[in-house]
């Protein structure tokens, strides 16, 4: 069973540029390792309640592109949710394996808008406690490009069983994903909740931020 909405994740260029942007905003990194065989720094960093997961290649590749580009979910049962799934029509993308970490076992798929989407399955729980010390005062959502929302909403809502908490907007777990069926990128931006607003910004990849006003 899909039980939780763990995080949001892709490349970056510069990790210490981005761990300082993500910094001013209150979040603390919460997990750090370096994957030898990709040669990638995997650090997870935690906004509020919401993980976001940085993947610095060490050697990128000359054309290598930058950005949020996944979400992942928590599964106990990785073989039998990607069979179902991909049973459904949805698009393969990655078999189960083990992950490069060594944590666990991971895949991946594509939602009906292309949308990648990671499923894992581990003991590791990288989550702590909600951070209130920062601006952000909650991951109001992660935008998800849906050009079809009808699919999209079946997809989130029916198949990964996500609670629907408004017309565009799914949640499972502490964190939600909004539908966006303008967006230009599979990520079209985060949702962050802070107390006094705030215009909109992008982080060092160009990953756009949107502040929420209001209580979280």
């Amino acid at each position: 069973m899909i039980y939780e909405l763990n995080h949001v994740g892709g490349p970056v260029r510069d990790l210490e540029a981005t761990l300082a942007f993500y910094g001013e905003l209150g979040a603390e990194v919460v997990d750090r390792l370096f994957m030898s065989g990709p040669g990638v720094d995997r650090v997870h960093i935690q906004l509020a309640t919401g993980l976001v997961e940085l993947l610095h290649h060490r050697e990128p590749a000359a054309q290598a592109s930058y950005g949020l580009n996944h979400i992942g979910f928590m599964t106990d049962d990785l073989d039998g949710d990607y069979a179902r799934l991909v049973g459904l029509g949805y698009g393969e993308i990655s078999a189960p394996r083990v992950a490069g970490s060594g944590q666990g076992r991971l895949a991946f798929l594509a939602d009906p808008n292309g949308v990648r989407v990671e499923l894992l399955q581990r003991s590791e729980e990288f989550r702590v406690p909600p951070i209130t010390s920062g601006r952000v005062r909650g991951l109001a959502y992660v935008g998800v490009a849906a050009p079809d929302l009808a699919a999209a909403v079946e997809f989130y809502g029916s198949h990964l069983g996500m609670e629907r908490v408004a017309d565009d907007t799914f949640r499972l777990g502490s964190d939600a994903v909004r539908l966006l069926p303008s967006a230009t990128s599979s990520i079209g931006h985060l949702g962050l909740a802070s107390a006094a607003g705030g215009s909109d910004a992008e982080d060092p990849d160009g990953n756009r931020i949107v502040f929420v006003g209001g209580a979280f």
